[in-house]
This record gives C-alpha cells, sequence and structure tokens, in this order.
C-alpha cells in the first residue's frame, strides 16, 4: 500500500484507493482504514475531502485519549468509522431510487431526439469511440471513457458523437430483454458509494435496494420502449407508476419529513474546533475543556443532523448538566465518565451553574458557527433558552403532582415507564439502582410476609454508588396492589429489560413531567427530575410522627449518621420488620 504524492491520508492498493490514518497504540486499534472502492483518482480525492471533519475528529481522539477511560475509546473511534461509512437504512432506499428515477424520462426523451443516426455500414466515423464505452464492465469506468472520449474531441464532432451515442443507447434498449440481475447489483453498488454510502452488499438494505432497483429498472425499460416508439398513453401511464413508487398514499398519519442533509452534530463541531485552533489559537487547555464537554454531551444525546435540534433538545441537556457531580474532587475525579453520568450526587458535589453555564457557552458556539452566512447549515439558532444560572436546588414534587405522576402510571401501557415511577415513588431509590433490578433482587420474607427489594451489586453490571447503598428496601403495599409483583414474576431476568442506559430515564421524565403540565422547577425556582422523586421520599418519610432517621438512612441508602456509641448498635439493621414501618408511614 502506497500514499499518493502530495497526500496525507490517500492510499493505493492494487490499482485501488483507500483512505488509511494510523492510531496510537493506546487507542487499541492499529489504523482506520477505508475502501473507497475506486480506481479514479479525482473520486477519492472528492471521498478525501469529504472525510476532513472526520479527520479532525480522529486527531482529537489522539489528543483526548490519554484522559479518557479506555472502555471509552473503541465506542468513539467506531461511531466516528461508521459516520465515514455512511450506513445505509432501509429508510433511505426509496429517496436514492427516486433521485435515480427523476431524470427517466427527460433521459429518454432526450436520447429519442438526438438518436437519429445510423449506426449500420462504415460511415459511422465514432465506431471506435462507441466500442470503447460499451466494453466498460462497470458505471465507473464507463464515465471515465465517456469523459475521456469527449474530452479527445473536437467541438465541431461533440454534437454528433452525442447523436451517435444516443442512436446506439436506443439500440441497445431494443435489444435487451429481462433485467439482468449481476448488472443490476453492480448499479445498485455504484449509487451508494456516488451518494457516500457503504455499498456492503450482505446487508438486508442493500438486498432490499437491489430488489427495489430492478422493478425500477423494468420500468425504465419499458419507459424507454414507448418514448422510442412514440406510446404517449404508455408513456404517461409508466410515469404515473414511477410517481407511486416514491410517494405515501393518502392517509391519516402526517406525512414523514424529507431526511435531513445537513452534516451531523459531530462534524460542524470538529469544523468549529478547526476553526478555533487555526483562527482563534485555542489554547490545549481550552481544547482539553471543549473535548470533555463534548463527551458528555455525546453520551447524553443524539448525534443527529445539525439542522434537527430543537430548543427541548438543548435544554434537557443543560438541565441534565446541572446534576452532573464536580470533577475535581473524590470520587468523581478518578471515575470514567461513564461512572460519573451514573452516579447519584448529592446537592454539595454537584457542579456549580457558572460551571453548566460553560456547556450552555459552548453550545451557542457551535450553532452560531453553523448559522453563519459562509456556512448556512441552519437559519435559526436552537440555543436561546430561559435557564437560570444562579445556584440551583433539587427541589421536590408535591402531593397533586405526585398523583398525577401515579395516575399517569396507571394507565401507561409501556411496563418500564409504569413500574419506573411506582418504584421511584414509594421506595426512594436511586434511578441507576431500579434500572439495574434483576427478577432474584425481588424477595419474600416469610417472617413478617412482606415482599422486599435487595439493592446489590452482585449480578453483573450491577454498580452501586457506596456501600451503604447495597440494602433491603420492604416494598410498600401499594406496589403490591398495583401489580408488581405478577410483573417481576413474568419478567426473565431483569426487571426492566428494555431499559439498558439509565440516561433514557433520565431524558424521558422531563417530557413526561411536562405532558402531565408538571414544570421542571417548583414556585422555589428548585428543580425537579427523576431524581426528585427519592428527594421527596426522604421529605416525607422524615415529617412521619417519631420517625427514626437512623432507619432511614439504611432505607435510602446514605451513610449513619453517628450518635455517640449507640449508633454502633443500630448500624446497618438487616431485619426486614424494623424497617417496615418507614415504608408503611409513606403516604400519597
Amino acid at each position: 500500500m502506497k500514499v499518493i504524492a502530495g497526500t496525507k491520508y490517500l492510499y493505493i492498493r492494487r490499482e485501488r484507493f483507500y483512505f488509511r490514518m494510523r492510531l496510537p497504540k493506546r487507542l487499541g486499534v492499529r489504523e482506520v482504514r477505508i475502501a473507497f472502492n475506486t480506481q479514479n483518482l479525482s473520486l477519492a480525492l472528492q471521498k478525501l475531502h469529504r472525510y476532513k471533519p472526520y479527520i479532525q475528529q480522529l486527531k482529537q481522539l489522539v489528543i483526548t485519549s490519554k484522559s479518557l477511560d479506555t472502555s471509552e475509546i473503541k465506542p468513539t473511534l467506531m461511531k466516528i468509522k461508521d459516520a465515514m461509512l455512511k450506513q445505509l437504512s432501509v429508510n433511505d432506499i426509496d429517496a436514492v431510487i427516486a433521485e435515480l428515477e427523476q431524470g427517466y424520462s427527460n433521459g429518454a426523451h432526450a436520447i429519442n431526439v438526438l438518436g437519429q443516426t445510423s449506426l449500420l455500414g462504415d460511415d459511422n466515423k465514432f465506431k471506435d469511440e462507441l466500442s470503447y464505452i460499451a466494453q466498460a464492465t462497470d458505471n465507473e469506468t464507463r464515465t471515465i471513457r465517456l469523459q475521456e472520449v469527449i474530452g479527445g474531441l473536437s467541438e465541431a464532432d461533440k454534437w454528433p458523437f452525442m447523436e451517435a451515442l444516443s442512436s446506439m443507447a436506443k439500440v441497445l434498449v431494443g435489444l435487451s430483454g429481462d433485467v439482468d440481475e449481476s448488472g443490476v447489483n453492480e448499479l445498485a453498488r455504484q449509487l451508494l458509494l456516488s451518494k457516500g454510502f457503504d455499498a456492503n452488499t450482505s446487508t438486508l438494505a442493500f438486498r432490499v435496494l437491489v430488489s427495489k432497483l430492478t422493478t425500477s429498472s423494468k420500468v425504465k425499460h419499458e419507459l424507454l420502449q414507448t418514448i422510442f416508439e412514440g406510446d404517449a398513453t404508455a408513456e404517461r401511464q409508466l410515469q404515473q407508476l414511477l410517481s407511486s413508487n416514491v410517494t405515501s398514499p393518502v392517509s391519516d398519519t402526517p406525512p414523514v419529513k424529507p431526511k435531513s442533509t445537513k452534516p451531523l452534530f459531530s462534524q460542524v463541531y470538529a469544523e468549529f474546533l478547526a476553526l478555533k485552533i487555526t483562527k482563534d489559537k485555542l489554547s490545549e487547555k481550552m481544547q482539553k475543556s471543549y473535548e470533555r464537554m463534548h463527551i458528555v454531551w455525546l453520551a447524553l444525546t443524539e448525534d443527529k443532523p445539525i439542522d434537527t435540534y430543537t430548543k427541548q433538545d438543548i435544554g434537557l441537556f443543560i438541565d441534565r448538566c446541572f446534576e452532573l457531580p464536580r470533577m475535581n474532587i473524590s470520587p468523581y475525579n478518578k471515575m470514567s465518565w461513564k461512572e460519573r453520568l451514573n452516579v447519584d450526587v448529592p446537592d454539595e458535589h454537584l457542579q456549580s451553574p457558572k460551571s453548566v453555564e460553560q456547556y450552555h457557552k459552548w453550545l451557542m458556539g457551535i450553532f452560531s458557527y453553523a448559522k453563519r452566512d459562509t456556512i448556512a447549515y441552519i437559519t435559526t439558532s436552537p440555543c436561546y433558552i430561559k435557564r437560570n444560572f444562579k445556584a440551583r436546588i433539587r427541589g421536590i414534587f408535591n402531593d397533586s403532582e405526585l398523583l398525577r405522576l401515579l395516575n399517569s402510571a396507571k394507565n401507561e401501557n409501556t411496563p418500564w415507564k409504569k413500574w419506573i415511577i411506582y418504584l421511584g415513588i414509594y421506595t426512594g431509590a436511586r434511578r441507576g439502582e431500579l434500572v439495574q433490578l434483576r427478577k432474584n433482587d425481588v424477595k419474600h420474607d416469610e417472617a413478617t410476609n412482606r415482599y422486599y427489594l435487595l439493592i446489590t451489586d452482585d449480578h453483573e453490571s450491577q454498580n452501586l454508588k457506596t456501600s451503604n447503598s447495597k440494602r433491603i428496601i420492604p416494598i410498600h403495599n401499594a406496589l403490591v396492589d398495583a401489580g408488581f409483583i405478577e410483573y417481576v414474576e413474568g419478567c426473565e431476568d431483569r426487571v426492566f429489560a428494555a431499559l439498558n442506559n439509565v440516561e433514557v430515564v433520565t431524558g424521558w421524565m422531563p417530557r413526561h413531567m411536562a405532558s402531565l403540565n408538571i414544570a421542571p422547577t417548583n414556585e422555589l425556582d428548585h428543580i425537579r427530575s427523576f431524581h426528585s422523586l427519592r428527594h421527596t421520599f426522604i421529605t416525607k418519610c422524615m415529617s412521619a410522627p417519631e420517625v427514626n432517621i437512623n432507619l432511614l438512612q439504611q432505607v435510602v441508602g446514605h451513610e449513619i449518621s453517628s450518635f455517640g456509641i449507640t449508633s454502633n448498635y443500630t448500624h446497618k439493621v438487616t431485619n426486614i420488620k424494623n424497617l417496615i414501618p418507614i415504608i408503611d408511614a409513606f403516604e400519597v
């Protein structure tokens, strides 16, 4: 494999071009290599140019890899590579074929008008040129040869040549019969490569494309014949058939919005960062700060086209940032990013509002770049949201809001949404503890005839915040009455098998609250989120008469307060009968 002179990442091997970027050994992958599937240097250089934002992302990953957890590097690397390959999905197919079919009719009429020249006899001066083009085995080579031929013609010969070429096309249409399967496969592959997709012929999406392209090719062949024969009625019918292939039938469902053609946020961010480094001389310290924010953004928000983000997306991200821990204190400074995002953070350890405001300013800078008149990825920025970047306190829900949440849970058809609300309200457990519950963690105590949750890290992928987090929580009778035990009995292993990430709950809760007309802040401007269910549980239990603080701390997994020598005898009571009064004292 040899590098192409004058380029840094373009290589050639066996007359085929490749993108290749070597990486440090610590990343776990020695290089990123992508086949361009072309022998044309011009096309390869065009594709390499489209990779510029991703090359910048790869460079940035190399810079920040020293400070990242090794488990985070490879997924990030694979995400960048997948974006470079632009994977084909079934949803992309109709748009690809529709664009191809748009020119069928006009092209056929142009061929019909130009193709009046006889190809028989020795008077055709372009026989050699036409034969050279016809012998090409694929569309790319055919296009290259056509460009070569036209480039070598005089101005006077170009028009007669196009007439001869059109006449040859008319003859070939008349001679051809069924659509050649291998030809359609090659057409599909070339079509995908021209659109920047990965042409993996083994995927379901590719096979679906070939099937639809076969149908489209048959209609195209018939359309060409009707135009050449002058059958206007048949032509009109076939044009309507082509239109129906890409037009959805009228229905009560809203039309699907056209897929965005704008670059992903990650690509725009790479362009923005490159500009800041080259034009504004962004310091290494600020580069690292930017990359930390980018990591959090990717962890909490979907990477999608820049013009599809809404104010709600930005607001949810900023609200989630208020729940992040300060990174410069123990134990958070020793955690991976995944652990930091999942940890339950006491109020005194939360990021300062000023730090959260930096995330907002960072986003405003990126979207302002995307809005520039010389860039024009977007026309308006979604970053203009109202947030108070002063000291924020976590708030609780009042009884009316709790009832609204419970009533919605009773009527909820999605199991995890139903039971995550019930458990959040009646156990005070952290969202991460609930998401990782196993069926075996729901147990029954014979002595008290009560069910309880065992919050543990015994199973694979289970993690707890501290040693105090390992505990038992008696199950409230309201949960039993609602059918929670029957639901658990129907589970195979995980109680919430549909939830693989606590961020699903975190992102869903604000939308759910909004649908119930529950404000994200209370009248005291205290922020509310799923974690506020835990605060509400603790607050209501502490308000109950004669509550034992020590036992409450054991139920919620807090460190036991010291009350002198007596605390040595009350610490870590595991007998469920002593904890039941705490749970039963909670009422909505």
